[in-house]
């Protein structure tokens, strides 16, 4: 499953990092902060109607904040209703 190409980023404050990754452009991402465990989540599925992901990506950028020196950043991908957690990033500041 490759609903993620290549990512990265950049600190912008102490705590807040901006984030660029790639999805195919027949793709959507939503975002979702989890304050009991301290994790973000990008969720990543295609747009309504597409049944394989496109080649094509486009670039998403995104800021995150961390929690007490740490921020845990995960992409789930959504693929015909199977989920894969990955990647998984900790940045500690």
């Amino acid at each position: 499953m490759a609903l993620i190409g290549n990512y990265g980023f950049t600190t912008v404050a102490e705590d807040e990092f901006e984030f660029t990754f790639e999805i195919p452009n027949n793709c959507n991402f939503t975002t979702h902060y989890d304050a009991t465990k301290k994790i973000n989540t990008v969720t990543v599925q295609l747009n309504s109607g597409q049944s394989q992901p496109s080649t094509t990506f486009v670039t998403e950028t995104y800021t995150f904040t961390g929690d007490n020196g740490v921020l845990d950043l995960r992409f789930a991908q959504v693929l015909n209703g199977v989920t894969n957690t990955k990647p998984k990033i900790i940045v500690n500041y």
